[in-house]
């Protein structure tokens, strides 16, 4: 089985059928590329995926005019989700499987590994190989996978920006007018957008809403209370509130802002060939808004920390108003751009994603599978070490030495779980029958259970994942760790 993988992940055999893909588009036909990357938006977050507390006409035109894709994954925190964006790479591969900065827990059960506090300049990334095929690449927002930024976006220095291939690296300031800068990232992108109309383009827009804190414009919370929304009592969520007419705002307030970055397509002439897209990097706070009738939220290896949006518009390619129920994760757009950019990675650089092209005209994927490791920690979404493989209508998650029960868990305290559950535990899902992970198939189902188990562990032995062990620190207390990290979670 191990040889099995490693020869279906080789990086040769993935190059090759890069570089041996149909072209899709006359070289001088290449699409611009807008990516439109939001902070915390879950599956449900959107009325083009079942909202109804809140209307988003801007974004659902994405969804109308082209492609919805309602099985696509991301990783379950912001910094491996965007590793995985530029390298094409799952975490246990590009290194980063946690968030930059975040806690380490010495007396916690078990050990955690160390992982990269930053994706280095020197790999290679999606924004270099389209700037080395010819693409102006610009972006403007969040940054978050290391090195010198702050809070807002990465470092406008000339130098630092360049060093990842981009052409052009927006600033907000210090103090942005907008609430969590989302007209400044959008003002950006229309600038960048007006200054290279005449060639092909890349420009990333990480937004950082809707991530807390709840924040939006007052005549926009106005309206939703005035529709019997109540105004937040916590920027940081409530439960007892969700959703509350804060986060209703940012949503359209972002909806608007997209709405604006469409508009300057349609007016430069560019909508025909540029590819739109827009995408979550992993579920909404649970705190914040529902993602009924899946079971979690941010942070979570269940389905609603996972599972996002994923839109895509090109007319040149895609038809309007489609549908794709296939396996796709955020890995997956290194090699679609590639594709569409008509690029070459390079040849020692192992692509983990595959093309969605097939999927952009109509058809399916050929993948039946995806794995998460997330071997650290994060009690304040109640989640321990563990592994995750997704095959066909299964899935398997393994915690590797406890788990939080998270009966009465409460996130409106922004606490881990009351109780903690030692010992390492295996759950097993039927996603077709069971969406929301309410029945634990592995007790019923020992035969299906080992067979995914036997997959996880071959694949992370294929990519030298780091595991966690054992804690053997004899002074290490649950009890302790437990009230430790209630009063560190910000």
């Amino acid at each position: 089985m191990i040889n099995k993988i490693r020869t279906c992940f080789n990086h040769g055999v993935l190059v090759l059928f890069l570089l041996s893909f149909p072209c899709v588009v006359n070289a001088a036909d290449r699409p611009n590329i807008l990516f439109i990357f939001i902070d915390d938006m879950g599956p449900m977050a959107l009325s083009c995926y079942g909202n109804e507390d809140v209307e988003t006409p801007a974004i659902d035109s994405l969804a109308s005019a082209g492609l919805r894709f309602t099985q696509a994954y991301a990783c379950s925190q912001c910094s491996p989700t965007r590793a995985a964006f530029f390298t094409g790479q799952y975490g246990p591969r590009n290194g980063m499987t946690k968030v930059v900065n975040s806690r380490f827990w010495p007396k916690a059960p078990m050990l955690t590994p160390t992982t990269s506090k930053a994706i280095s300049p020197d790999v290679s990334n999606i924004v270099k190989v389209l700037r080395k095929a010819g693409y102006t690449t610009g972006m403007s927002g969040k940054w978050h996978i290391g090195g010198p930024y702050d809070s807002r976006g990465m470092s406008a220095r000339e130098g630092y920006a360049k060093s990842y291939g981009f052409d052009f690296c927006g600033t907000m300031g210090a103090k942005p007018r907008s609430p969590l800068a989302v007209e400044e990232i959008t003002d950006d992108a229309i600038t960048f957008i007006h200054e290279n109309k005449t060639k092909p383009w890349f420009f990333y827009a990480s937004h950082k809403t809707t991530h807390t804190p709840l924040v939006a414009p007052v005549e926009l919370v106005e309206k939703h209370v005035s529709r019997g929304y109540e105004k937040t009592n916590s920027r940081w969520g409530d439960l007892d509130q969700r959703p509350t007419a804060d986060y209703l705002a940012m949503l359209e307030h972002l909806d608007n802002n997209v709405g604006r970055l469409l508009s300057t397509l349609d007016e430069l002439g560019l909508a025909d060939n540029t590819l739109v897209l827009l995408m979550g990097d992993n579920g909404t706070l649970d705190r914040v808004a529902s993602s009924s009738p899946l079971r979690g939220g941010k942070g979570m290896a269940y389905e609603a920390g996972i599972r996002v949006p994923l839109l895509m518009r090109w007319p040149k390619l895609i038809e309007p108003g489609t549908t794709n129920g296939s396996l796709t994760h955020i890995i997956d757009l290194y090699p679609t751009f590639v594709s569409l950019a008509q690029a070459s990675p390079p040849a020692d650089h192992h692509l983990d994603g595959i093309t969605l092209v097939p999927a952009m005209k109509g058809g399916s994927l050929d993948r039946n599978t995806l794995y998460w490791h997330m071997p650290h920690y994060v009690p304040m979404y109640a989640r321990t070490p563990c592994s995750v493989i997704r095959q066909g209508d299964w899935k398997l998650i393994h915690y590797y030495g406890d788990t939080f029960d998270t009966t009465g868990f409460t996130p409106v305290n922004r606490k881990p779980a009351g109780r903690l559950v030692l010992g390492a535990q295996t759950e097993l899902y039927n996603l077709a029958k069971d969406p929301g992970e309410t029945t634990d198939l592995a007790a019923t189902n020992p035969d299906k259970r080992d067979e995914l188990f036997t997959d996880l562990q071959a694949w992370l032995h294929a990519t030298s994942a780091k595991l966690p062990i054992p804690n053997p620190d004899r002074s290490a207390d649950p009890s302790k760790w437990l009230t430790e990290a209630a009063s560190r979670q910000r």
